[in-house]
């Protein structure tokens, strides 16, 4: 009987780094303002090309990039060409901004979750301008809910001959608060399964 309280009781505490039932990626235009961060600085990638100049198939995002680069997918981008561009962060994300260069209905950006999958495009996050216009970039911002976070980002084209570019990405972590919570919530689990196997082997 104790033994079944002890387990029940680091369930249940475990659950509470659990991500909510209703999790969701909520994506809007705009950026929260804060700092900068290099492409590669973000995670590992594959697919893609980062460029610091005009390319005959992808131009440089209107208004100016940070660190004078900017990702580039589509077919005539990574290795091999057409590969899509895929960053898997190098730390869970709660937040993430960029600016989405000549943004047309071609370009799909898919955020992968620990709870699930996203997916977006320009129609959807009611970009003004969704017919490739180089002169045009808009900045759009992703945020999770309570208990989720991001682990990558694909960005994807499914056109033959045009590119998906972007740029000035910015970013936000777990609270610290959160994290705490995470981090208990698996020890006592851990515990639990732990405790289950002693009690299974002793019985056995």
């Amino acid at each position: 009987m104790r033994i079944a309280t002890v387990s029940s009781a680091a369930i249940a505490l475990s659950m509470l780094a659990a991500p909510a039932a209703h999790a969701v990626v909520i994506g809007t235009l705009g950026n929260n303002g804060s700092a900068f961060v290099t492409i590669d600085s973000l995670g590992s990638r594959t697919g893609g090309t980062i460029y610091t100049a005009d390319q005959p198939f992808a131009d440089i995002p209107a208004g100016g990039v940070y660190n004078n680069q900017f990702l580039a997918s589509g077919p005539s981008s990574g290795t091999p060409p057409g590969t899509p561009a895929v960053i898997t962060f190098n730390q869970p994300l709660t937040y993430l901004s960029f600016l989405w260069g000549s943004p047309d209905l071609y370009n799909k950006l898919t955020l992968t979750t620990n709870v699930g999958t996203y997916s977006f495009d320009v129609a959807g996050l009611n970009f003004a301008v969704t017919n490739g216009n180089q002169a045009f970039s808009q900045y759009v911002q992703f945020q999770t809910s309570a208990g989720e976070y991001l682990k990558t980002a694909k960005f994807d084209v499914t056109s033959p001959i045009d590119a998906f570019e972007v740029a000035n990405f910015r970013t936000g972590v777990p609270e610290p608060a959160t994290w705490a919570l995470m981090i208990v919530g698996i020890g006592f689990a851990g515990a639990a399964m732990r405790r289950r196997q002693t009690v299974s082997l002793k019985y056995a």
